[in-house]
């Protein structure tokens, strides 16, 4: 390995998006011979690992309920000091192993402000080493009713060297959601969605509308309503992908009433290249999802997560109809028949062309952490 070492530090609490991308990153940064460690503090997710990529589970930590009120351990108990300290633990020894030129934390302070403690604890660790530390972050943040929150994130960013938002500033820029976005200087960067390499399949080969519901704990109704939409729609082949944190007895409920030109599965490895081989994209507007549709140039339905205090899947489904690259289903008009009419209404609309929105990410974070990493370690 002829790269600077990277550890990154990632916890996802409800969804999986914040581990995919940060596996998505730590391979592209293995593809030009880095040595990296991903350490994960969310609950265990079946993602396929880049074989020069080392991956350390912590004993989880997950969210109770889908407004993020109460933290709890992958059993459902409260977390414990022992529990704290067990995870410092770990991510402390794993540092020590892995030595890393380079540690990034993905998302932090921009959210998972509950695990501040811990991530300073490694980033002074990380400092202690001669390590450069830099922020990964997705395009768009939930908003906050408290302003003094956001000037907490801003004091908490002056140990970032580098920030990296993944997105494209012509579609949503970070001051969009993060206000106080100027006062990050020129360490804040725009390095374009994180996309991965998908081929482009004709139109004329697409045929299946395909539903996808992100890591599955949210997403029951918009898979109920798409059974109820196929029963419409049943001139093409539908999928169903319910994700892993669906209930069994829900997942077994929409596969008995799924009628015959209808699949339901939990998870499939192969989800990115679905969805570019798609007719439609029917998802909850999570990053990684719409990125992949992007990048397969495939039309979509978006209908957003939104609880009380969850606005970010909203603003990201708003920025992209307005700019014509997908229909926007609000959650609270959602049923089969509103459904089954904005996936006919996207079927009759062109794709987004590929172009529209910066897919380059990747290689662009890839490259600016190598410099951060190289630049004068002490």
């Amino acid at each position: 390995m002829s790269g600077p070492r990277a550890f990154f530090w990632v916890q996802h609490l409800l969804g999986t998006g914040h581990l995919r991308r940060a596996l998505l990153l730590a391979a592209a940064l293995a593809d030009r011979g880095s040595r990296v460690l991903v350490a994960s503090g969310g609950p265990p997710a079946r993602f396929p690992v880049h074989p020069d990529v080392e991956f350390v589970q912590l004993p989880p930590i997950r969210t109770a309920d889908p407004d993020f009120a109460r933290l709890v351990t992958a059993q459902g108990e409260a977390v414990d000091a022992a529990h704290w300290a067990e995870r410092r633990t770990m991510l402390l020894a794993a540092l020590r192993a892995h030595d890393p030129d380079l540690l990034v934390i993905e998302h932090w302070p921009f959210g998972r402000s509950a695990f501040t403690a811990e991530v300073l604890a490694l980033v002074e660790a990380a400092r202690a080493r001669g390590a450069k530390v830099a922020g990964s972050v997705r395009d768009v943040l939930v908003a906050k009713a408290d302003p003094a929150k956001y000037e907490r994130m801003v004091a908490l960013a002056a140990g970032l060297e580098r920030i990296l938002v993944h997105g494209d500033p012509t579609l949503v820029p970070f001051a969009a959601s993060f206000p106080l976005a100027e006062r990050l200087g020129a360490r804040l960067e725009h390095t374009g969605y994180l996309a991965p390499a998908l081929a482009p399949v004709p139109l004329e080969a697409r045929r299946e509308i395909l539903v996808s519901a992100g890591g599955g704990a949210v997403g029951e109704r918009l898979c109920r309503a798409a059974i109820a939409a196929a029963r419409l729609l049943s001139d093409r082949p539908w999928r169903i992908v319910t994700g892993t944190g669906l209930p069994g007895a829900a997942f077994a409920a929409l596969a008995r009433d799924a009628p015959a030109h209808a699949t339901v599965e939990r998870q499939r490895e192969d989800l990115a290249l679905l969805i570019a081989a798609a007719a439609v994209s029917v998802s909850q507007a999570g990053y990684n999802t719409v990125v992949e549709a992007l990048a397969g140039g495939t039309r979509m339905v978006l209908v957003p997560f939104a609880s009380a205090s969850e606005d970010e899947q909203t603003r990201r489904a708003e920025m992209l109809a307005a700019r014509g690259l997908a229909r926007h289903l609000p959650e609270r008009e959602l049923d089969g028949e509103r459904l089954a009419d904005a996936v006919a209404r996207a079927l009759a609309a062109p794709p987004p062309p590929r172009e529209a929105v910066r897919l380059d990410g990747l290689a662009r974070s890839a490259e600016l952490l190598s410099e951060l990493a190289r630049a004068d370690r002490s």
